[in-house]
C-alpha cells in the first residue's frame, strides 16, 4: 500500500488516482492515517461483500429468531407501561 501526505495528494491528485487504480493509497493527514483512496472496483467489491454478509446475517436470524405479531408487541408494551406506573 502506497501511503502519502493530504498535502502531496493534493498537489499530485492526478498521480494517486492512478495509483489507486492499482492498489490503496493511505492519506495521511499530520501524520495520522485519515482515508484511503480505492478504485472504483475495489468499492463496488466491497459494497457487494458488505451486502452479501447482511443478506446472510439476516437470513440466519430469520431462521433463529421469534419475531412478535402486533398483537404480542402491543400487550409487552402496555404491561410494560402498566409495570412503570405502579
Amino acid at each position: 500500500m502506497t501511503t502519502a501526505s493530504a498535502t502531496d495528494v493534493k498537489n499530485h491528485f492526478g498521480e494517486y488516482v492512478e495509483k489507486a487504480q492499482l492498489e490503496p493509497v493511505m492519506v495521511q493527514k499530520s501524520g495520522r492515517d485519515a482515508v484511503v483512496l480505492i478504485s472504483a472496483r475495489e468499492y463496488e467489491l466491497m459494497q457487494i461483500a458488505e451486502d452479501r454478509y447482511w443478506g446472510e446475517l439476516a437470513t440466519e436470524v430469520e431462521k433463529n429468531a421469534h419475531y412478535l405479531s402486533a398483537e404480542e408487541t402491543m400487550a409487552r408494551l402496555m404491561a410494560l407501561h402498566e409495570s412503570k406506573s405502579e
